[in-house]
């Protein structure tokens, strides 16, 4: 399945929306007037707009016609001026260091070759410029679904995803290794809320797309139910219930590459 059509499966921005928030803080932390701003899987747009409105010049691309539209709509809402672009993040159509910023906040870990797309970010970047990427760490509520996850999936899922590549300083490291850039890195935690435990799986088993592509995978198995008890599971000890609502911490690395 092609990356625009998995991404425009469900309705991913009832997820992403209750995590934007470490968008729009890596955006007030990077982001300066007149900088040239690249945000790559954007996504229905948060950290893009949040640059914008800090005064950047953005470019937000997505390879879902779907989350475009709404980040274009968002953007026209909060009076954000974006240029919005349809493709692959891995084979981005734009020039070689055309950007002082490169951002990706938990998009380009889906990348199939971790050290190609990091090649790409870097290719983008120009020099003296920074590449961001945001990442959830394994041991994160959120990191901790794959291993639930793999022993459901046809032939175990293949091993560990991609994903998880860009998750700790040391893999992270190695994912950059060919670059030229100086990397640092800080783990930093966005609380993700939901009106209760039952909304909670209900929006992640039936709006994520990532989840509605293991749901499809291992439903034809029989199992389904006994993976969505797991999740369940999960986000009931991790999470924290509070009136009205469940709260769920989740870390995440934030990866900040300097190109030589």
């Amino acid at each position: 399945m092609q990356p625009g059509t998995l991404w425009s499966m469900g309705d991913y921005a009832s997820n992403g929306d209750r995590w934007a928030e470490a968008s729009v803080q890596l955006a007030a932390a990077t982001a300066r007037p007149g900088m040239a701003v690249l945000d790559i899987a954007c996504g229905p747009g948060p950290f893009a707009i949040a640059a914008a409105l800090a005064g950047a010049e953005v470019t937000g691309l997505d390879a879902a016609p779907a989350l475009l539209a709404l980040a274009r709509k968002r953007a026209r809402d909060a009076g954000a001026e974006v240029e919005w672009i349809e493709a692959d993040m891995a084979a981005v159509p734009l020039g070689d260091a055309s950007f002082d910023l490169v951002a990706s906040a938990f998009g380009c870990m889906f990348a199939p070759d971790p050290e190609a797309m990091a090649a790409e970010l870097v290719r983008l970047c120009r020099s003296g410029g920074r590449v961001a990427v945001l990442a959830w760490t394994p041991e994160s509520a959120f990191g901790s679904m794959a291993p639930i996850v793999r022993p459901y999936l046809p032939g175990g899922g293949g091993g560990r995803a991609p994903v998880e590549r860009w998750a700790r300083p040391e893999t992270a490291k190695g994912v950059f290794a060919a670059q030229p850039v100086r990397l640092q890195f800080a783990v930093r935690t966005v609380d993700v809320v939901w009106d209760d435990l039952d909304h909670a799986v209900r929006d992640i088993t039936a709006n994520n797309p990532a989840w509605l592509g293991i749901r499809a995978a291992v439903e034809p198995t029989g199992r389904w139910s006994d993976l969505e008890s797991d999740l369940r599971a999960l986000l009931a000890a991790r999470g924290r219930a509070e009136p009205g609502r469940l709260v769920l911490p989740v870390d995440y690395l934030e990866t900040l590459a300097v190109k030589d």
